[in-house]
């Protein structure tokens, strides 16, 4: 986020870009869509913004548990009662 001095008076004169603040964009994905991707508090002291994380990793499968004659088991755990 960069930010630039602006001087309107007797002329138009607009400084050099300043870097406001670094951040590693690689850990920052910003989500912008519907909406932009940030505000500015109301006092112009702090920038609002939304961030998308990235999904936690999913643990692979690394065993099947097979049941054979699970109705029988069923039945077993769960008798009905007509």
């Amino acid at each position: 986020m960069m930010a630039v001095d602006i001087a309107t008076t007797p002329s138009l004169r607009i400084g050099s870009p300043k870097a406001l603040f670094d951040f590693d964009p690689t850990s920052l994905t910003l989500g912008c869509f519907p909406l932009r991707c940030y505000d500015v508090s109301p006092d112009g002291q702090r920038f609002f913004a939304t961030r998308t994380l990235p999904a936690p990793p999913v643990t692979p499968v690394t065993h099947i548990n097979l049941i054979l004659n699970w109705f029988e088991e069923l039945k077993a755990k769960v008798p009905t009662t007509r």
